[in-house]
């Protein structure tokens, strides 16, 4: 049986005796194999976590905060897990009574106390969308420590049938008091009508001749079963309908025409109370053995008093639409993705055409420009070996401006530089090293610009990552480019976060997003600057896009190409929580560098 095919008080259960085994584990003090037998214990919980078909929460015992949740929780609620984490029960709640922090908060206690809860709330999610959930609270031991396991389920669908229920019901009391009524009325008209009966028996029978008429005619298949649900009635229509003629069709039971998937349904008709309605959509096989739909409405009367039950319904043929309606799906489904496949054709000839010309544009505007730049440097650079400094200020001042125009100059050179590089193709140089070794050698680099803007530097490098095939020259540009972007946008006197890690993709993300290796190594550059509009962070890997006011904005275009060279992904998100970029290398063999230690650019 599979994770997502148990029931979910077995998949708690399972939950709470990995994290068990996970809390002793931490508290062993075997290196080798604690580790191993953690890692792989906190894999299962985390498997088992995301199979749950229901959101599940960890709290703190004390405080009540989220420290966990799953990936169902993420799609219930609508927020990313980081978002769920900074989150609060109140947040999540729709904070009216008795739905507000303060009878959560007695919930959490009672279960604190080991008494397990299992509740209705009404839940909140993103954009304030309210729904109705299913609790089950109870206390459990994670990681080493005591903490409040919740189990939620969405229930909305089902409070909405219980209030369909209950309008139904509503309704079928108004009519049954509407019904009685008229049999009021009906009983003292038929008192002032006894002395009429003669005329009222020939009217009886023209109105019954007229009845068959009207029965036989009418397009519907009009139908009466007895208490056990066999046909007594029936007319005319239902021979073209189940291609069986009415003489076969009576005594037979209306189970036996229904399709073998939909005849529990007739359970529920059988049991329909008096003068209920029974309302349903159904298939019913004919005696070719042809698939055909029917909507039945009946109603279950009795005809004498104390008599047995029965049921008068009509039954319209609705094969038609049924048909119409699937093929108007196929249709909408097959369209649909032929749009999107044209929507990804398109976009990939309108993006690589614009690569194609701006790679052109730009090693054509790059090589007209070095000459005369060249050129302009050498003059600059002989008239000021020929101006030595002299006592007089013009001297001086001619002196300095030399030499910013030579620094400019040589800045321009640089930039052209990396605009050749940009378009040109290149080889990796791949070597088995440590990525947070090189990380490490550019922080020290930036050490001292971020003292000097009264920068706090976070760092968090995972000691697993171990050594991985990069190109390190390459690799050192693309975290001295965002190490620099983060500190030429945060605010003095804030912090700049640098982490770094394995990572392993779910399933999930293998299958959509294509990845090839089963973990990557990653790491995340964090600034709390402002925030970058949603606009520009569509663009902002776009070549010669800057949001600052110098420089050539061909950075981070040089970084995301540096990176999809080595096989990997680079991301960008930014909200109220800062900006972060996110970088994933494949962790991969090294056998899969050819024998001259160099992988060609994709």
């Amino acid at each position: 049986m599979s994770d997502s095919e148990k029931p979910r008080e077995q998949l708690t259960a399972e939950l709470d005796d990995l994290r068990s085994r996970i809390a002793q584990l931490e508290k062993v003090g075997l290196e080798g194999a604690r580790e191993d037998a953690l890692q792989e214990s906190r894999a299962d919980c985390n498997a088992i976590l995301n199979a749950v078909n229901d959101a599940v929460f960890v709290h703190d015992m004390d405080t009540g905060a989220i420290l966990e949740v799953n990936e169902e929780m993420c799609r219930m609620y609508g927020y990313s897990r980081q978002e769920a984490l900074s989150l609060s029960v109140e947040d999540l709640s729709s904070g009216s009574t008795p739905y507000s922090m303060k009878e959560a908060l007695t919930w959490l206690k009672a279960a604190a106390r080991g008494e397990p809860q299992l509740f209705e709330w009404q839940a909140k999610g993103r954009g304030g969308r309210l729904f109705w959930v299913e609790v089950n609270l109870k206390r459990s031991f994670v990681s080493g420590k005591d903490c409040l396991l919740a189990v939620v389920r969405d229930i909305s669908d089902r409070k909405r049938t219980e209030s369909e229920l209950r309008a139904a019901r509503e309704e079928l009391e108004a009519r049954v008091a509407e019904r009685t009524a008229e049999l009021v009325k009906v009983n003292e008209e038929l008192k002032r009508e006894i002395t009429e009966r003669k005329r009222v028996e020939g009217w009886l029978r023209d109105s019954e001749r007229r009845y068959r008429v009207l029965v036989d005619e009418v397009p519907d298949i009009i139908f009466i079963l007895d208490h056990e649900g066999r046909f007594t009635y029936c007319n005319t229509q239902i021979e073209p309908f189940l291609r069986h003629p009415v003489k076969d069709v009576l005594d037979t039971s209306l189970a036996a025409h229904i399709s073998p998937e939909d005849r529990h349904r007739i359970k529920s008709l059988l049991s329909l109370p008096l003068d209920a309605i029974w309302d349903e959509e159904v298939c019913l096989v004919d005696a070719t053995g042809e698939r055909k739909f029917s909507r039945i409405r009946c109603k279950a009367l009795m005809v004498e008093h104390n008599g047995p039950i029965r049921y008068e319904g009509v039954m319209r043929d609705i094969s038609i639409r049924r048909r119409l309606e699937e093929e108007l799906k196929a249709s909408r489904k097959e369209l649909l993705e032929k749009i999107k496949i044209i929507d990804d054709l398109y976009t990939h000839i309108v993006e690589s055409g614009k690569a194609r010309a701006i790679a052109e544009h730009t090693a054509e505007v790059a090589h007209e420009l070095r000459q005369p730049l060249a050129i302009i440097g050498g003059f600059v650079r002989r008239m000021a070996r020929t101006a030595a400094p002299g006592e007089e200020s013009n001297d001086l001042d001619r002196l300095v401006t030399f030499r910013i125009v030579i620094s400019e100059i040589q800045r321009l050179e640089r930039i052209l530089d990396r605009l050749i590089r940009f378009t040109r193709p290149e080889t990796l140089r791949l070597d088995l090293l440590d990525p947070n070794e090189i990380i490490e050698h550019v922080l020290e680099v930036y050490d001292g610009m971020m003292k000097k803007r009264n920068l706090r530097l976070e760092k968090n490098l995972g000691k697993e990552v171990g050594e991985i095939l990069i190109d390190p020259e390459r690799f050192e540009e693309v975290v001295r480019n965002l190490i620099a972007n983060a500190v030429e946008t945060s605010y003095s006197g804030g912090r700049v976060l640098v982490e770094s890690g394995v990572s392993i993709p779910s399933c999930k993300a293998h299958e959509t997003g294509g990845l090839e290796c089963e973990s990557y190594f990653e790491v995340k550059v964090k600034n709390f600057g402002p925030i970058i509009q949603h606009d520009e962070l569509q663009k902002i890997f776009s070549p010669f896009y800057s949001t600052k006011a110098y420089g050539t904005g061909i950075g981070l275009r040089l970084s995301k190409k540096i990176v999809e060279d080595h096989g990997g992904s680079i991301s960008v998100h930014s909200d109220e929580d800062g900006t972060v970029f996110t970088v994933w290398l494949p962790i991969k063999d090294q056998d899969l560098v050819d024998k001259t230690g160099s992988v060609p650019d994709n």
